[in-house]
């Protein structure tokens, strides 16, 4: 299928690489179809709506730049991108890019979660104070060591970036 998007013109699309957002994505709850976007020679993916041509998001992995993140997240509460096998899930952060590269940001409060199996995804707001909406990737991490710059690290899960209990 073909969709047209403001940011990277027409794109075409395999349907079966849409991903069902049920509950939306916060503060754009009526878009539910999302295309995951990768561009040569980028650190990032980008998250394409599908119904709205000028909302894409900038997706990041959040160990490239904060190693000992982890969303502990209970297993009930993911009903809604089920069946749950952990090995089909992957986690990501949606990314602020600024023209200074240290103000760069991650959202790390709320991760986006995606069940590569049923194409489901999530967002999920986690109840951690370690977690802010606005880390700066570029700037001192939360455990006060630097940080690295981004780097791809593949559409796997890392296991120790969540926690399903």
């Amino acid at each position: 299928m073909k969709i047209e998007t403001a940011r990277f013109g027409a794109l075409e699309v395999d349907p079966a690489q849409v991903f069902t957002f049920p509950m939306g994505i916060l503060g754009f709850a009526p878009l539910k179809s999302f295309v995951v976007v990768e561009r040569a020679r980028q650190h990032f993916k980008w998250l394409q709506s599908v119904e709205d041509a000028s909302v894409a998001f900038v997706l990041g992995d959040p160990l490239s730049f904060y190693p000992s993140y982890r969303a502990e997240i209970k297993r009930a509460e993911l009903n809604a991108i089920a069946p749950l096998d952990e090995h089909h899930l992957v986690l990501s952060v949606i990314m602020t890019v600024a023209s200074r590269p240290a103000d760069v940001s991650a959202n790390l409060c709320a991760p986006l979660i995606f069940n590569l199996a049923n194409r489901r995804a999530m967002q999920y707001v986690l109840n951690d104070q370690r977690y802010p909406v606005k880390h700066f990737i570029f700037r001192e991490s939360a455990a006060g060591a630097s940080a690295p710059a981004p780097s791809n690290s593949g559409d796997r899960l890392d296991p120790r970036s969540l926690s399903l209990r």
